[in-house]
C-alpha cells in the first residue's frame, strides 16, 4: 500500500472513530468500488449523507477539484447531500473542515428548518445552480 493511501485510510479510521463517539451512531468506512466510487464514509442513520475523506496537504488550493469528486461520488451513491471532510494541519480531527456546495447546505438548513424538501422522486436533491 502506498504511503498517500495509507495516509488518506488512516484518515478516513480517524474521523469514523471521532463522529461515532460524538453521535453515538454507525458509521462505517466504504470500500472501493471502482470507477463508480460512493465516498468514502455511510452512516446508517444519515443514509441520505456521503462523506469524502481528504488529507492532503494541497487539499485548500485543490478544493474546486475535490468538490468536484464529492459531487460524483453523491451522485453515484443516489445521495441527497455529500459532504468533504478535510484534514486541517495542526489541528486534531474535531477542527477538520466539513465542506459542502452552497444549495446542498441551503436544502439541508430548509429541510431542518420547515421539513420541506426539493427532492425529486428519486430522492436526488434538486440543483439550484
Amino acid at each position: 500500500m502506498s504511503k498517500s493511501k495509507q495516509k488518506g485510510t488512516a484518515w478516513e479510521t480517524e474521523c469514523v472513530r471521532y463522529l461515532q463517539s460524538y453521535t453515538k451512531s454507525e458509521f462505517m468506512r466504504l470500500p472501493l468500488v471502482g470507477t463508480k466510487d460512493v465516498g468514502d464514509i455511510r452512516c446508517l442513520d444519515l443514509p441520505e449523507f456521503v462523506f469524502e475523506c481528504k488529507n492532503r496537504k494541497d487539499a485548500l488550493s485543490s478544493l474546486s477539484q475535490i468538490m468536484k469528486e464529492t459531487e460524483q461520488e453523491r451522485i453515484n451513491a443516489e445521495a441527497a447531500f455529500g459532504a468533504a471532510i478535510v484534514k486541517r494541519r495542526n489541528f486534531g480531527t474535531g477542527g477538520a473542515y466539513v465542506v459542502m456546495e452552497l444549495h446542498n447546505f441551503a436544502q439541508l438548513i430548509k429541510e431542518r428548518i420547515h421539513g420541506q424538501s426539493n427532492r425529486d422522486e428519486s430522492g436526488t436533491t434538486t440543483s439550484f445552480y
